[in-house]
């Protein structure tokens, strides 16, 4: 049995820590201007994502589940789409940073998002050893509890979405949905509705996962939208044994909305 739907056991804590090492180390001050604030509803599509909304990560990672480093240079606007690649292009300071072979992408918004409705439309890629995944992720690195909603969809059988969250640190992990098509053929919506007493997680706007509970019981803090594709170290059950083909590979994504819950109190 493998060990979770979405990896391996303190993963995001690590990419957490990672963000805010990168991000808040040199410049508390801006930090506090970029992440106290909660964002509104949002729409965007074909390649022309906001700078001002997103920003991509560069020279480090996310633990050692992963044999790739994040690059700036691995989040590209392409033709109607943002690319997500995984490549054997390695810079200076990524190599200065560790070992790793690789190089991938995350795509990741400066604001935190609350409650309401997330559409991610996505085309993932097959390959042994990949994954493609949408998290909202908030955590101990920003001074909040650790809580997750994240999706994703394994290279080795892009015919399955893996479905999880966390909350205060607990995990709620395997499950995994029949697609019924194969998401690396071509661009799928795939999302998320959450709200205090639930979550609705939809694909092609058709619900195919829900979860209840109260409050306390479900992720209730605003977290940050984080898109990503990366290859993965080691020859595991869950995503196998990653080998470059010998040129780039690239999920894309085509557009992401964000419709706020009108019961979010926003600025």
């Amino acid at each position: 049995m493998r060990r979770d739907a979405l990896g391996q056991s303190g993963r995001t804590t690590a990419i957490g820590a990672g963000l805010a090492a990168l991000l808040l180390g040199s410049a508390p001050a801006l930090a506090e201007s970029l992440f106290s604030h909660i964002g509104g509803s949002f729409s965007e599509n074909a390649g022309s994502f906001e700078t001002s909304r997103w920003q991509r990560s560069d020279g480090w990672k996310a633990g050692g589940h992963m044999n790739c480093t994040w690059s700036r240079a691995n989040v590209t606007a392409g033709k109607g789409h943002l690319a997500l690649s995984v490549s054997d292009r390695i810079s200076g300071s990524e190599r200065m940073s560790g070992s790793d072979r690789y190089s991938c992408g995350e795509y990741s918004t400066h604001r935190f998002y609350g409650y309401g409705a997330y559409t991610v439309s996505l085309k993932a890629v097959k390959a042994d050893g990949v994954m493609t995944s949408v998290s909202h992720y908030t955590g101990p690195p920003f001074g909040d509890p650790w809580d997750e909603i994240t999706m994703g969809i394994a290279g080795k059988d892009t015919t399955k979405l893996e479905i999880s969250y966390v909350v205060n640190g607990a995990g709620h992990r395997n499950t995994v949905v029949d697609l019924g098509f194969d998401a690396a053929k071509g661009v799928h919506s795939y999302g998320f509705d959450w709200k205090p007493t639930g979550i609705v997680w939809t694909v092609d706007g058709k619900p195919v996962h829900q979860v209840s509970g109260k409050p306390e019981e479900l992720p209730r803090m605003p977290g940050r939208l984080i898109l990503r594709f990366w290859s993965a170290s080691g020859d595991t059950e869950w995503l196998r044994r990653f080998t470059y083909p010998g040129h780039p590979l690239a999920a894309e994504v085509a557009s992401v909305t964000y419709r706020e819950d009108p019961a979010n109190l926003s600025n």
